[in-house]
């Protein structure tokens, strides 16, 4: 057993063999080593252990925090080994790789945009050694490796990784849609050639968005050079990406390219150190003197090792294909942490991050990503000293807050997201029976909801703030990302998430906390209530606004008052009904700004707390109106979207388990569970949630009014199963229910 790091990544072979890789991403103070057995790939006689190891400086991705290059590998038993204290380890630097930037390629192929994400890569092979992990080297370029001082000036934290290794999985390339230059024959499947001074294209469909490394093998082609360009789906003429999704016509392959050059060595391999995501990658190949021969094109899929033990199968094929695109992105977006996109940016955002656990949690039963995510917001509050250069001028205005995005080798405040951030612990705390990393995160959740009284004026409100004020991609609503927002307040809409995190609050202080905290924030969230309901209430449009002068009325803002009972329970079915349209999905009424897809999961959560659990069918319909544009996973905002791999667009997946089928936890740690189906108009459904205990299982079939229900628990689990305006006392094992509302008593 061997601990092995690097800053910033390292790949790990035995005797040329692929190993392991990481270090899953943190930061400084929380640097990760892998626990690795090396034991099932060393053989009798010589081994060869090596690794490869780089750094990307100002082209890492920029959720990459880095000290200094360096490389870390510790046998448990330093005995045991020869190579314990590192003397006997060779280095050289690979001149064979280098790198460019992402931002400005993504630019200059579809416009203005956002790229954060893996650089571009130039793998030269006149500049490779192929063997250089299975054969030990005595080539003068190999030189003796320098031990790292250690002591109290040593950059990094070590400890543990916590989770396990992300999958690196041979999947095949897809299949070849449009070829250009040369006859393709059956490529990828088989080989095909290019011509000496010729120039090909080939396109490949992936046929779903997915991330993976790209391998290429090739032969020959001294003098060649081809660029492997990745996307989600092709563009128009105009740059814009084409409507259907699985569309190739015309479409143009733009994004993220990297580019190989061939030596003109047999079977050479090219393969980017990064990952990449692509629906369709295309190859583009341009010749010297040599012809070129394309052998092998595939990729390893990658990503965290979820497994689904949820299902959700019912008699609507469509919602069936809902749930599964909107798991299909969480696994695209899950990786050593959550993403917002796995494409463009690869960051952890606390707002994303929330319905990401929810999923992951619900379909998975694996809290692993979930419980790291929650710590790295909380270690996000107190960057390392030695980070406070890039941190810039708004440090001292938001000096404890939990940063927007994290790990992260920039610095970005979003204050709205550390009340999200809050929700995120509430929501663990219900699903998980381990509270630990809640408990360890309360300081950090009371010094948010401290900074935030700071804000309180004399109207009881929360005033401006600094930083970016961002609830969503909506006007008005967007906030000012470069500085403290100038335009309208929203002091309402930011008071109510305020409101809402002080309820959440005061429950985890309850149980794990401080009882006279939670008594204080109970305190604080009526004085909220109580300002919203005299400040922000419109009696003329039966309306909450977003500020004080009640000019803009949105969704968010109501939905959150209904949400958060700041509207009394009578309100709630009308207010709900002025900012939705009625079979209309999210869109809301002439008006009223809407949710964005992010935001509506909250729009879900406050129509079934009005008791309009009916109404989810209709909101589902704006994801029902996506399926007819062949999205393999759900972008991040109606048309024109920059992307199409958000994850906090998939939260009906946890909703259709949570809502239709009605599992959910009844108390914290999932001690008891509550069943309350919502059918609609399904006649059948086939459920199952993964609890800490085992599997719950669901049963329905609907005929008429009546309801077959059949409704296993695992052992230890009891709760209650609510129909119809009754309710009943489940326990383990499985429970049979032939509910006819106008019979009475049920059949069991």
């Amino acid at each position: 057993m061997v601990r092995v790091s690097a800053d910033n990544r390292f790949v790990l072979y035995v005797n040329g063999q692929r190993v392991a890789a990481g270090p899953a991403r943190g930061d400084l103070d929380h640097w990760r080593y892998e626990r690795v057995d090396l034991a099932p790939f060393l053989r009798v006689g010589a081994n060869v252990i090596a690794a490869e190891v780089w750094s990307d400086g100002r082209d890492a991705p920029r959720a990459q925090i880095s000290a200094r290059t360096a490389f870390y590998l510790v046998p448990d038993d330093t005995g045991a080994m020869p190579f314990a204290d590192g003397t006997n380890w060779l280095v050289r630097v690979d001149g064979s790789r280098s790198v460019s930037s992402g931002m400005a390629q993504l630019i200059d192929a579809v416009g203005g945009t956002y790229y954060v994400a893996g650089a571009p890569e130039t793998l030269d092979g006149a500049r490779q050694r192929p063997d250089w992990a299975a054969v030990r080297s005595s080539a003068p370029d190999w030189v003796p490796a320098v031990p790292l001082a250690t002591g109290s000036d040593t950059p990094w934290h070590l400890m543990p990784d916590t989770l396990p290794q992300m999958r690196y999985e041979t999947a095949p390339a897809g299949r070849l849609v449009r070829a250009r230059g040369t006859a393709a024959g059956r490529f990828p499947q088989q080989a095909v050639t290019v011509p000496a001074h010729g120039e090909a294209t080939f396109l490949v469909d992936a046929g779903a968005v997915e991330a993976a490394y790209p391998e290429l093998v090739v032969s020959g082609g001294a003098g060649a050079e081809v660029t492997l360009t990745y996307t989600e789906a092709l563009y128009s003429a105009d740059k814009k990406r084409l409507q259907d999704r699985a569309a190739v016509g015309d479409g143009q392959a733009l994004g993220l390219r990297d580019t190989f050059r061939p030596s003109g060595a047999a079977e050479q391999r090219f393969q980017p150190f990064w990952w990449r995501v692509w629906r369709f990658a295309e190859l583009h190949v341009k010749t010297g003197d040599q012809p070129l021969r394309l052998v092998r094109f595939r990729r390893y899929r990658t990503g965290y090792p979820f497994k689904a033990r949820a299902w959700f199968r019912s008699s609507d094929p469509a919602l069936d294909r809902v749930w599964q695109i909107g798991w299909d992105t969480l696994r695209l977006d899950a990786h050593e942490t959550f993403m917002d996109t796995a494409y463009w940016e690869q960051l952890q955002y606390a707002g994303d991050s929330r319905i990401e656990a929810l999923i992951a949690d619900t379909v998975s039963g694996d809290g692993r990503l979930s419980a790291q995510m929650l710590r790295a917001f909380d270690a996000s509050r107190t960057p390392r000293a030695a980070r406070e250069s890039i941190v810039g001028r708004l440090t001292p205005a938001v000096a404890g807050l939990p940063q927007a995005a994290y790990p992260s080798g920039d610095y970005q405040s979003i204050p709205p997201f550390g009340l999200f951030w809050i929700g995120s612990l509430a929501d663990y705390r219900m699903r998980w029976p381990d509270p630990t990393p809640v408990r360890e995160s309360l300081p950090g959740m009371r010094i948010v909801l401290d900074w935030y009284a700071r804000l309180i004026g004399a109207n009881g409100l929360v005033g401006k703030g600094p930083a970016w004020t961002f609830i969503d991609w909506k006007p008005n609503l967007e906030g000012n990302p470069t500085g403290p927002d100038t335009k309208d307040d929203n002091g309402c809409v930011v008071s109510l998430a305020y409101l809402g995190a002080l309820q959440e609050a005061a429950e985890l202080e309850d149980e794990l906390g401080d009882a006279s905290i939670a008594t204080r924030d109970r305190h604080r969230a009526d004085g909220v209530a109580k300002a919203v309901r005299a400040h922000c209430w419109s009696a003329e449009r039966g309306l909450y606004a977003d500020s004080t002068g009640l000019k803009n009325f949105s969704q968010h803002a109501n939905l959150l008052a209904v949400l958060y009972d700041v509207a009394p329970s009578a309100q709630h079915r009308a207010i709900m009904d002025r900012i939705t349209v009625r079979n209309g999905g999210i869109t809301a009424p002439n008006g009223v700004t809407g949710t964005s897809y992010y935001f509506s999961y909250y729009l879900a959560r406050a129509a079934v707390h009005a008791g309009l659990s009916e109404r989810y069918f209709e909101l589902l319909r704006t994801w029902r109106d996506m399926l007819g544009q062949n999205f393999t996973t759900w972008p991040e905002n109606p048309e024109p979207s920059r992307s199409d791999s958000h994850a906090w667009s998939a939260h009906p997946t946890a909703d259709l388990l949570r809502i239709v089928a009605g599992i959910s936890p009844a108390s914290a740690g999932y001690a008891t569970v509550r069943i309350a189906p919502n059918l609609g108009p399904l006649t059948q459904l086939d459920a199952a949630v993964p609890h800490p205990s085992g599997l719950i299982r669901v049963r329905y079939r609907r005929s008429g009014n009546g309801l077959t229900a059949i409704i296993t628990l695992p052992a230890g689990l009891s709760g209650k199963f609510d129909y119809a305006g009754r309710s009943w006392s489940i326990g383990p094992g499985t429970r049979r229910l032939s509910i006819h509302p106008e019979r009475g008593t049920p059949a069991e």
